[in-house]
């Protein structure tokens, strides 16, 4: 490895440890102090960063305690664009969240407190919808642009990509409600249902 190529691994390596420091933070005082007690320069303090370096890195406060990014966003688009032949938008969607929810990405005990928060949190529901159908935007138009198909002119795109999303939220819902199994577990069982049960004629 080239000492650029080191350099540029560490900046990644910081970067990510910067985004989880301030989501964490974001975290935990909103769970404290409840969300409309919290402002960014309190979050960014207990990140041990400041303000500036808060607003690089998310826009607003609902994003840092959400923990999306539009650079996720396009990442997403990204992956299902450039996606191989012969991995089906099914199977994107499901490496996709398995990769979000791997330990090395996210830890349990976090992904604990977010729902907790999420949950006791009903200020944050507008933005939590609008996080999900920005997703389904992003995934259904790049899977279009992949299939070559105009944008808005056939169903089968958005039917696929809700359909995916709406089972690994069943998942999520399933796990936290008890049920046995990891996420990434369950998102593939979810993923193979739904390939076995959709029309086998070509989604566009």
């Amino acid at each position: 490895m080239s000492t650029t190529d080191a350099e540029c691994g560490l900046r990644e390596r910081k970067k990510r440890e910067t985004l989880l420091a301030i989501h964490r933070a974001a975290l935990e005082l909103v769970e404290e102090r409840g969300f409309d007690a919290v402002r960014t320069e309190q979050i960014a303090e207990r990140a041990g960063v400041s303000a500036r370096t808060f607003f690089n890195y998310y826009p607003s406060k609902d994003s840092a305690v959400l923990g999306r990014r539009a650079e996720d966003f396009e990442e997403m688009r990204d992956a299902m664009l450039h996606a191989p032949a012969d991995e089906s938008p099914l199977e994107v969607i499901r490496r996709l969240v398995s990769d979000y929810f791997s330990s090395s990405t996210l830890d349990v005990e976090l992904r604990e407190q977010r729902r907790r928060v999420l949950i006791g949190e009903p200020t944050l529901a507008p933005a939590l919808v609008r996080n999900n159908i920005l997703l389904e935007n992003v995934l259904t138009e790049a899977l279009e642009q992949r299939l070559g198909v105009q944008p808005g002119a056939a169903l089968g795109p958005r039917v696929v990509v809700n359909a995916a999303i709406g089972a690994i939220r069943a998942c999520i819902e399933h796990r936290q409600s008890g049920g046995a199994g990891t996420i990434e577990e369950l998102a593939e069982d979810a993923i193979r249902m739904l390939a076995r049960g959709l029309d086998p004629a070509p989604i566009r």
